[in-house]
């Protein structure tokens, strides 16, 4: 199964630059990969989804997101 939605380039198209999409349940998770259309989105400040990912990263002793972590 992909990680695209119905009308994510729509989506997409109407963040600011400074901008990402939020998934709930993340898409990795099960719950999203079983239903992904039944997600919540919403678009929020790129540094919040960045500093998730760093979060995430050391919590799985994987490397963090390099530069782009500290926007």
């Amino acid at each position: 199964m992909g990680l695209r939605w119905h009308d994510w380039q729509g989506e997409a198209s109407r963040l600011t630059p400074g901008q990402g999409i939020s998934v709930f349940p993340f898409l990795w998770s099960k719950e999203s990969q079983a239903d992904l259309a039944a997600t919540s989105r919403k678009p929020v400040p790129m540094a919040e989804l960045l500093g998730l990912n760093g979060d995430f990263c050391a919590q799985m002793g994987l490397p963090g997101p390099g530069f782009l972590g500290s926007v």
